[in-house]
């Protein structure tokens, strides 16, 4: 069996899924911003145009983020934390925000004001999204991240999107249906049976888990899309098979 995938293979796999919906334009146009929250909010991880994009978008982010979650699916742990990554990137960098009312976090603050009335459960969260957007925004600077001397300077960026990663894998639960793993995962080679198969995360072929089925049709052989989850794996890296 052959192992190869080339660090390339994610940015096209990533901007050509995005671009049959989207079309990336200058990062300032509103429905670029509508594109990069749609981004988020029905994909894992985001990728460095959905970055740039947000980044450049302040509170435009927010009124989009309002403007396509109806308030009732807010109470979605799933959603929260979605809507929290968002109006992160979106006033993490507040020298970039292109348009000067957007500086000012209006919808911002009614979208966390939303978040609480949720009952989310998360109020720490909340606390801190908002403490966040109100330093940078009356300062003009991001919050600082402190290193000791002498350790090791940490990656936040890729760490952010790591996690963002990570809390979307942790989604899916025994007990799901294999169509619900195939919103985030994709089917990955090598060997497998239709009761048990390794998958790769969309969005990056090197991110895998091993699924477990319980086959609800009467042909154990058949892959259906209602088969329940018994069991996946912590997700992991690998290189990706194509055989």
């Amino acid at each position: 069996m052959r192992k190869y995938v080339l660090i390339i293979a994610f940015a096209t796999v990533s901007v050509t899924a995005l671009g049959q919906h989207c079309f990336r334009g200058n990062f300032t146009a509103p429905s670029d911003v509508e594109c990069a929250v749609s981004s988020l909010l029905s994909l894992p991880g985001y990728t460095v145009w959905d970055e740039q994009i947000l980044n450049k978008s302040g509170d435009s982010a927010a009124a989009a983020v309002m403007k396509s979650v109806p308030f009732q699916e807010m109470t979605s742990p799933e959603k929260r934390r979605q809507i929290l990554l968002i109006l992160h990137l979106a006033f993490e960098a507040p020298q970039l925000i292109v348009e000067r009312s957007d500086r000012t976090p209006t919808a911002a603050m009614l979208l966390l004001d939303k978040l609480e009335r949720a009952e989310l459960g998360q109020p720490t969260a909340i606390h801190n999204a908002r403490f966040e957007i109100q330093h940078n925004t009356s300062t003009g600077r991001p919050l600082e991240i402190v290193s000791l001397p002498g350790e090791p300077i940490v990656d936040w960026q890729h760490t952010q999107w790591v996690g963002s990663v990570l809390a979307w894998t942790a989604d899916i639960k025994p007990g799901m249906t294999r169509k619900d793993l195939l919103r985030i995962f994709t089917v990955e080679g090598g060997i497998s049976t239709p009761t048990r198969r390794t998958y790769v995360l969309k969005q990056c072929f090197y991110i895998h888990v091993d699924v477990e089925f319980l086959p609800v049709g009467s042909n154990p052989f058949n892959e259906m899309l209602d088969d329940k989850i018994l069991k996946i794996s912590k997700p992991y890296l690998d290189y990706s098979r194509i055989d």
